[in-house]
């Protein structure tokens, strides 16, 4: 083996990523540091250079798609992921839809349209002549997959290359959506952290469980078992299964599914919450699903840093910075706009409106941000209860913005 094929080795690479963004995310800057999310700037940092030197010294070793490591390992540390957390924070989702179920979808209406006025104003005011790839800077500011396909669905079928240029958009606007995503996840916890100083009672009067709902908590979490493999498995090959699934939505918007990482969130929040399926017991120590989530997550940002890191910045370079600042001021638009309506519209405490931009934004990284700096799971109750809502309307929003 070649010191180049040693270079490139895709585990080698996330190992150096991992390391690196460890390190660098225990600097502090003002009371905010990155945490575990610096594996997606270590990534961003290592891909350019490396990638540039492989295409010029040895160009078969990268990949058409100039992504370093494979689909199938990004897509399985995704997946773990989401089970992971999914499982952890089930145990609260119930009493969180039965309390803020409708402002959940509201959240989700309220970002997503935010994305699309904003993403319809650069179209058709600044740059009309960079309409198809403002379409794509729309899903890949929120970090839509499930809107990617969707766009590039609807510009297959008109044909004339519109593909390749909506790609371009969700390259070029999917770093700075997830960037934008965590950083504000670390402003909004400075915020929170120096709020409770002044009054450490008011997120709990906010938050808190009844009595009777308390003790049901306690009692299931005295309950728990042992990590279950199989039951882990079920869940994800459930979840698979569900995404999968396509439901017919009209000859406007044509089909909706939720995806892998939809499918098995909300195989994982069901499951958990029913705790247990004939011989299948779904409730799980915290400690041990959390080493899962630890190590999926940092596979999963390493693996995306790596792969759009490169992408990204090249492209940059070819169409200007027009769509990176269309993209940017999508994903602050719509962050800003679901903020301020969940803050003060709708009074959501913070911890759930953290989870609920977020996925009213499908970011995952964003998610493992806001697990990261509140070091809590119930930030995915949030996650969970808005990430359909969003898939949905964003389906909805690029057929709107397209046609």
């Amino acid at each position: 083996m070649s010191v180049m094929e040693i270079v490139a080795n895709p585990f080698l690479l996330i190992g150096i990523c991992v390391l690196a963004g460890h390190l660098m995310g225990q600097i502090e800057v003002k009371e905010v540091k990155l945490g575990s999310s610096a594996v997606l700037f270590a990534g961003i940092l290592i891909s350019y250079p490396l990638i540039s030197y492989l295409k010029i010294a040895a160009v078969q070793l990268v990949p058409e798609n100039g992504q370093l490591i494979p689909g199938s390992l990004f897509h399985l540390s995704l997946m773990i992921f989401i089970a992971s957390v999914g499982l952890m924070a089930a145990k609260h989702i119930r009493l969180v839809i039965r309390q803020y179920g409708y402002q959940f979808l509201l959240l989700a209406l309220a970002i997503t349209t935010a994305g699309a006025s904003a993403s319809y104003f650069f179209m058709n005011f600044m740059y009309p002549t960079l309409r198809t790839a403002i379409l794509g800077t729309y899903v890949g500011a929120l970090t839509s997959s499930p809107g990617l396909a969707t766009a590039l669905e609807i510009t297959g079928v008109e044909g004339g290359g519109e593909q390749s240029m909506v790609g371009l958009g969700y390259s070029i606007a999917y770093i700075p959506g997830i960037m934008a995503a965590v950083i504000f996840v670390q402003l909004i916890y400075r915020n929170h952290k120096r709020s409770r100083k002044n009054d450490i009672n008011q997120e709990r009067t906010e938050a808190k469980m009844s009595k009777e709902e308390s003790e049901s908590i306690e009692k299931g979490q005295r309950a728990e078992g042992c990590f279950c493999i199989a039951s882990f498995s079920f869940v994800c090959v459930t979840g698979i299964i569900l995404g999968n699934i396509s439901f017919y939505m009209g000859s406007f918007l044509g089909t909706f599914s939720l995806g892998t990482t939809g499918g098995v969130l909300i195989s994982a929040l069901l499951l958990g919450d029913k705790k247990k399926l004939g011989p299948f017991i779904f409730l799980m120590e915290d400690s041990q699903l959390g080493v899962l989530r630890d190590t999926s997550l940092n596979l999963f940002l390493a693996i995306v840093g790596l792969n759009y890191g490169y992408q990204a910045l090249h492209m940059l370079k070819e169409v200007g910075v027009s769509l990176l600042w269309v993209g940017t001021m999508t994903a602050v638009v719509s962050i800003l706009v679901g903020y301020l309506v969940g803050k003060h519209l709708l009074k959501l405490p913070t911890v759930y409106l953290v989870g609920g931009i977020c996925g009213g934004m499908t970011s995952t990284p964003g998610l493992a941000a806001s697990i990261d700096a509140f070091e809590s799971d119930e930030v995915t109750v949030g996650y969970g209860a808005a990430y359909p809502f969003a898939l949905l309307l964003m389906i909805l929003y690029t057929n709107i913005l397209y046609r």
